[in-house]
């Protein structure tokens, strides 16, 4: 003979389905955390590098917070941030951290352009989602050197109350030659 949980006997009498969460401690997905389309983690995570990492020459001081602030979990302990192009291979362990290493060297950038060459791909889930791209980035110095770079950049997604937000992220880097950074991301103005 089987002897059934109370929990499962008295969902069944009350004609209510044993929610997954009480098993697990996760919730469902909340309605603010897109599957697909705009504000998905993977249009966010194409959002991120297009967009937030982006710098045209003339372009004011780089404001992280502005810039990229939506797309960061600011009070999260879960948070751990690593790019490898960081001299210092620091981990930052907040969004406020992650600011204040890099908005100097980004500010003293002229222009910072990207091409996404692979990507996003995404690992989809209820309290957390995984994505992956491959971006090409072409820095250009205050002294006017371009810098070519390839990267993968690896970002781990909160499903917040008010959307996805980054709690994990690494990004690692290799140089590039500048033959190859001007065939995948061309100068422009």
């Amino acid at each position: 003979m089987r002897i059934m949980p109370v929990a499962l006997v008295l969902a069944a009498m009350a004609g209510t389905p044993l929610q997954t969460a009480a098993k697990t401690g996760i919730e469902p997905r909340p309605e603010t955390c897109a599957a697909s389309g705009p504000g998905s983690p993977g249009a966010l995570h194409r959002e991120w590098i297009m967009v937030g990492w982006e710098k045209r020459r003339g372009d004011p001081p780089f404001d992280f917070r502005q810039r990229l602030g939506h797309l960061y979990h600011w009070t999260s302990s879960d948070v751990r941030l690593y790019d490898d192009f960081d001299p210092q291979h620091r981990v930052a362990r907040s969004a406020g951290e992650w600011a204040s290493i890099w908005t100097a060297p980004f500010t003293a950038l002229r222009s910072a352009r990207h091409n996404i060459t692979d990507g996003p791909d995404v690992v989809d889930g209820d309290a957390l989602s995984a994505s992956t791209l491959e971006f090409a980035a072409r820095l250009e110095t205050a002294q006017g050197e371009i810098v070519g770079i390839r990267a993968r950049s690896s970002l781990v997604w909160q499903c917040t109350s008010t959307g996805w937000r980054i709690v994990r992220e690494h990004t690692s880097t290799r140089r590039v030659s500048r033959q190859d950074i001007d065939a995948i991301v061309p100068a422009r103005d």
